[in-house]
């Protein structure tokens, strides 16, 4: 799978880097991966800036929809998306799309996703 989880359960973080080209079957993939292990409403970095992505606004979609359905037995942590400003659209209309359901905000680098994650949770 081209997206490499790295989830700590003692510190209720996760960080995913997607490598290579994903599809959407692959980032369904990691949201199982993250309800399967509890890692749901943890806060999460995922940092795309490397990735290539095939997904198109309807699968977006679907994502956003699949993602509130599992919110509906969990909370779903903060999320802060890693992005190349070039190829950053598709990431943030994602970000938009679900800025209602949790905190999201996307960044440049990998440090300033982790300090808005650190200043912006609850523990």
């Amino acid at each position: 799978m081209p997206i490499y989880l790295d989830i700590s359960h003692p510190n209720r973080m996760v960080v995913a880097v997607i490598q290579g080209a994903v599809t959407v079957d692959d980032i369904i993939g990691a949201a199982q991966q993250f309800v399967a292990t509890g890692a749901w409403p943890y806060r999460k970095i995922i940092d795309v800036s490397i990735g290539v992505s095939t997904v198109d606004a309807t699968a977006l979609e679907a994502l956003a929809t699949l993602a509130r359905s599992n919110a509906k037995d969990m909370p779903r942590g903060p999320t802060a998306f890693v992005v190349d400003p070039a190829r950053s659209d598709i990431v943030e209309q994602f970000a938009k799309m679900t800025e209602g359901d949790r905190p999201v905000k996307t960044f440049k680098s990998i440090h300033a996703a982790r300090k808005w994650l650190d200043e912006n949770t609850r523990r």
